[in-house]
């Protein structure tokens, strides 16, 4: 399906499943098979699930213009209503994360809550420490997914690998750039839905204290830390991810009934 930003760009994005609404916004370079191949068949079970390729990857418009994490949000609510929701729950992983405060802040009505995987705030913090040297073909992952997983799951990354899109270079540069100048921390008190923040203890490009710094800072937060885990913990944690994620959807559901 293809919907329209108010600047024209075409956004691609599938809907599966019935039940109660569940957006997915992938991180930065991710589209919607590369993030979300395992997540939407078993999601679409016992949700509407909608999923959308960011502006600059998969089939949607890549526009040499500049990006922001305000802009995707505005992108994010236009597939929402294109869809023929007007709320929904939301999940977004790293850079999906910063579009999705972005978009509580902006469209509150339109958030029921927001599931933060491996993602901050913004601003300047401590780096985390090296990844860890690993030899062989998966060398290339390992910022992504926890040392110990690549050895001791090899095949599961490589069929992760298998699903990654790719993206031309001007789009990458964009959306580097909208995550750059992401900085909410300052704001993040006024988000008043519930959030569930999740996060992988060994997390190579988002520290875990930038996962307790959003607990802090969100007024209905809960985080659930995922040992091991990397910034790929929604691969690597998937069953578990996908419970916790079954189960705080029912929750606030039930609150809303």
């Amino acid at each position: 399906m293809i919907a329209t930003a108010a600047d024209g760009t075409r956004l691609h994005y599938i809907v599966e499943g019935t039940g109660p609404p569940v957006v997915l916004i992938g991180g930065r370079t991710s589209t919607i098979e590369g993030a979300w191949w395992r997540y939407i068949p078993a999601l679409s079970a016992r949700f509407r699930v909608i999923a959308l390729d960011n502006r600059g990857t998969g089939g949607s418009g890549k526009p040499d213009t500049p990006y922001s994490t305000s802009l995707m949000a505005e992108d994010a609510l236009t597939v929402l209503r294109d869809a023929g929701e007007t709320s929904a729950h939301w999940f977004g992983l790293s850079m999906g994360g910063m579009i999705l405060q972005q978009l509580a802040l902006a469209h509150p009505d339109a958030v029921r809550s927001l599931i933060l995987g491996a993602t901050h705030c913004g601003g300047e913090r401590p780096a985390a420490a090296s990844a860890p040297v690993i030899e062989g073909p998966l060398r290339r992952y390992a910022n992504l997914y926890d040392a110990s997983f690549i050895a001791d799951h090899p095949e599961w990354v490589r069929d992760d690998a298998a699903h990654f899109g790719k993206m031309p270079l001007h789009a990458i540069v964009r959306q580097d750039q909208a995550v750059r100048h992401h900085n909410l921390c300052d704001r993040l008190a006024e988000i008043r839905q519930p959030v569930l923040i999740i996060h992988g203890r060994q997390d190579q490009m988002v520290p875990v204290a930038r996962a307790e710094e959003l607990q802090r800072l969100l007024p209905n937060a809960r985080l659930q830390v995922l040992d091991p885990g990397g910034h790929q913990v929604h691969s690597e944690q998937f069953t578990t991810v996908l419970r916790l994620l079954g189960d705080f959807v029912d929750e606030i559901e039930r609150q809303r009934a």
